[in-house]
């Protein structure tokens, strides 16, 4: 026997807006790792902290998992959520990745080894760690906003008869 869990977990019963958030975060993505690729093969100016072609795959793989979920949350389709998930653990994952490179790096630096005495943080801050914190602040204030949005509105008659 199958379980709709989406009232429990507060999943909206409209896929629009979650496709919506799924189809910006992805183009994001993609076009940040397309950047990323463009720069670090030298298409493109070099940009601080967009030299890593193999970052601008992964990003792209991040933004490609957003977009394989649009069309199932535009039709309304529950699966639409897995890949929203998905895309937040990858990009989660590759958030926590930069941070264990920027640690051992300022470690590095702060011991004075001799290949980290020219270490600038501002290299490490690469697309992904600060996409992720776009992406999380962006989410936060959604649900926050949607919150604040259910308990400011008057209930209608036909929830209340419920």
């Amino acid at each position: 026997m199958l379980r709709n869990y989406s009232e429990e977990l507060g999943v909206p019963e409209n896929g629009k807006w979650p496709s919506l958030l799924a189809l910006v975060v992805g183009l994001s993505y993609c076009s940040i790792g397309l950047i990323q690729l463009l720069v670090s093969f030298g298409v493109l100016i070099p940009l601080i902290g967009f030299s890593d072609p193999i970052g601008g795959f992964l990003l792209i793989i991040v933004g490609a998992v957003f977009l394989t979920g649009v069309k199932p949350l535009s039709n309304n389709e529950q699966e639409g959520y897995a890949f929203i998930a998905v895309g937040y653990i990858l990009a989660a994952i590759l958030f926590v990745l930069q941070l264990m490179v920027i640690i051992t790096n300022t470690i590095g630096w702060f011991l004075q080894f001799e290949d980290w005495l020219d270490w600038n943080l501002f290299n490490d801050i690469t697309p992904s760690f600060w996409m992720f914190i776009i992406l999380m602040t962006t989410t936060g204030t959604l649900w926050v906003v949607g919150n604040l949005r259910e308990k400011l509105l008057p209930k209608r008659k036909e929830d209340s008869a419920l």
